[in-house]
């Protein structure tokens, strides 16, 4: 483990000089081994680098090391009342500076972006052991090449990121969830999309649960969303500064839901309420681990317009291989977990459907204008996935761009991109 940009520089200057695999790794919650040495090697910890280093309420910024937990600095950033909206549902576990290094997403994308969004500024260890700064407390920021974005996303592959500048915002004062239950999973969906094709409405958050999913928080919860024969659960955040504004659009809600056929919603304006809802839809993944012995989780992104047609592919496909397989997730911007669920003993024929359910999927959300993941990264899970993904010119820019940053080819080896023919 690590303390510091020094430290950190030092290991890989070593590894460098004895050309030795570095694999860093904040808090191991990646959900496609992206913190796993798979070839061996020295593995960084930034995990004791973990202190909040300052909120700076006049500038709306936060400065903070990558060990982190996501839902310590969004604590840190609310006590002068600002806000660091970027939720993960792993917040409780996983760490900032991972959530950089995969770009990751969360419920409240939808209104207010991915966690590249709201990084200004970064701190750096490439792979011969220099320490690159780029950015800082600006808003706006044009000097060159991104380094920023250049690091964003690279899952440690161009880089060991050691400290991070967060812009911030202005919490909004009142905030109302809204949980509405279909008797059919389509009337769910197209409620999605008549929010988000609704200007009169701007939700922070647009998620769905399929039945798979409440059924499976039910049972290890015990009993913590309600309507649990439902299809389909829409859960929608509506926030603002206007109380009644609020308000008046949470009754516009309820009318558009009810004219699809929904039930009675369910309004959650207090802060035991929205937990009670929030602990469930956060705890949908780690659920269906309990239950299954294994799960496959996917994370495809389509556009908006191909949401029907991806809902109703993964149903078919449950029903084609005979396996649960759960979708969930932040609808709103179009991206939805599909989590493939083990029933199957014998493990020949579990990969082998496994692996037929995941190539089906990938077919169609690439077919249909899609990619093969939104927020959770390639890492090594994917690997094989990327040359169906992205074409030959692509991916030799990215080999490129590889070889230009780690010619040894040290950082985080084995993952993001393919092997070569």
């Amino acid at each position: 483990m690590v303390l510091s940009a020094a430290e950190t520089a030092a290991v890989v200057r070593l590894a460098h000089e004895e050309r030795v695999a570095v694999t860093p790794r904040g808090l191991g919650t990646g959900l496609a081994g992206g913190s796993v040495p798979v070839q061996g090697g020295i593995l960084i910890s930034t995990e004791l680098m973990n202190r909040v280093l300052e909120v700076d309420a006049n500038n709306l910024m936060v400065r903070t090391q990558p060990g982190v937990r996501t839902a310590h600095l969004q604590q840190a950033c609310a006590e002068p009342g600002l806000y660091y909206p970027v939720d993960p549902a792993s917040l409780d576990d996983c760490s900032i500076g991972g959530n950089v290094a995969t770009n990751a997403g969360g419920a409240r994308a939808y209104k207010y972006g991915v966690t590249g969004d709201y990084v200004r500024g970064i701190e750096a260890v490439l792979a011969d052991g220099s320490i690159i700064r780029y950015g800082g407390k600006l808003h706006k920021n044009v000097t060159g090449y991104d380094l920023n974005k250049l690091l964003i996303g690279s899952e440690g592959t161009l880089g060991i990121i050691t400290e991070i500048i967060f812009k911030l915002v202005p919490k909004p004062r009142y905030q109302v969830d809204v949980l509405v239950p279909f008797n059919r999973i389509e009337q769910g969906v197209e409620l999605c999309l008549r929010v988000i094709r609704d200007s009169r409405l701007m939700p922070a958050v647009v998620e769905f649960i399929e039945q798979g999913g409440i059924a499976a928080c039910n049972q290890v919860l015990g009993t913590c969303l309600p309507f649990a024969d439902a299809a389909v659960q829409v859960l929608i955040e509506l926030e603002g500064n206007d109380r009644q504004q609020v308000l008046n659009e949470c009754v516009l809600l309820g009318e558009t839901a009810m004219q699809l056929g929904a039930r009675e919603p369910l309004v959650a304006d207090n802060p035991t309420d929205q937990e009670r809802l929030w602990t469930a839809r956060r705890s949908i993944a780690k659920t269906l681990k309990q239950i299954y012995p294994q799960v496959t989780a996917e994370d495809i992104v389509v556009p908006l317009a191909e949401l029907p047609a991806t809902v109703e592919l993964v149903a078919g496909l449950q029903q084609k291989y005979g396996v649960p397989i759960v979708p969930f997730g932040h609808i709103g911007d179009g991206n939805i977990h599909v989590d493939i669920c083990r029933t199957i003993s014998d493990d020949a024929d579990w990969q082998r459907v496994r692996s037929a359910v995941v190539d089906e999927l990938v077919d169609l959300v690439l077919a249909r204008g899609g990619q093969i993941t939104a927020e959770h990264g390639i890492g090594s899970a994917k690997r094989h996935l990327m040359k169906r993904a992205l074409g030959p010119a692509e991916l030799d820019v990215m080999r490129r761009l590889k070889h230009a940053l780690d010619p040894e080819g040290i950082l985080n080896p084995g993952k993001v991109l393919p092997e070569q023919e």
